[in-house]
């Protein structure tokens, strides 16, 4: 009765070994997947961030630009004005 008990639970620790063994492969090619795929996120970050910034750059110059216009405009309205 107990031998058929640690029998029965040896072919069970044996099935869990085997399925074990042939998950691991699975495992290290996921975890290979996802480093592949972190790596990837963080050069389109650093891509992105550098993206980002030159729109920027490039907005703040339209916005000087702009700004520029206007007092130049004000200008010449108070100079035809007080003219």
């Amino acid at each position: 009765m107990i031998s058929e008990g640690l029998d029965a639970l040896k072919n069970m620790a044996s099935d869990m070994n085997e399925e074990l063994d042939r998950q691991v492969p699975l495992m290290d090619e996921i975890d290979s997947k996802v480093d592949r795929a972190t790596s990837d996120l963080k050069n389109t970050n650093v891509r992105l961030k550098d993206t980002v910034n030159q729109l920027r750059s490039s907005r703040n110059f339209c916005i000087d630009i702009v700004l520029l216009c206007i007092v130049l405009g004000i200008a010449a309205y108070l100079y035809n004005v007080l003219k």
